[in-house]
């Protein structure tokens, strides 16, 4: 397909992206092979990265899962799929949910507070880092 005449134009040049193809390319690469003793405990984010707890929330699992089964995780819920390329899929995090059976109040910037009847929270964080990669908030029936 030939090149379209506005690309040629200054500062008209298109942003590309490639999926990596190794894993020397990710800037989180694959640590699925390390030996559990490298990785953060599932003590060690819940007393460190939770903290106390709301009362009204309540810690429902967290497990140890690929950066891929958070994705598919996250597609199941309904959620916006945003893919990290920087992140290989094989890639180990912490997957933490948590119950919010009464309700949830989010404050936003226009000082508002976003409602929700009742909510499930998911995090992810890090195996490794203890870094926290996202939060998702969604209203359950």
């Amino acid at each position: 397909m030939p090149r379209p005449d506005w690309a040629n134009e200054p500062g008209g040049i298109p942003e590309t992206y490639s999926i990596p193809t190794s894993s020397a390319n990710y800037l989180y690469p694959d640590n699925s092979s390390k030996i559990e003793s490298l990785l953060l405990k599932k003590d060690s984010i819940v007393k460190d990265k939770l903290g106390q707890l709301k009362k009204e929330l309540k810690l429902k699992n967290v497990k140890l899962i690929k950066y891929s089964e958070y994705l598919t995780d996250k597609k199941a819920r309904g959620g916006d799929l945003i893919e990290n390329f920087q992140i290989n899929p094989n890639r180990l995090f912490w997957f933490v949910e948590i119950d919010a059976p009464n309700g949830l109040e989010i404050p936003q910037k226009n000082g508002e507070a976003a409602k929700f009847k009742k909510a499930c929270i998911v995090q992810i964080f890090d195996a490794e880092t203890s870094e926290l990669f996202g939060t998702d908030i969604v209203e359950v029936p």
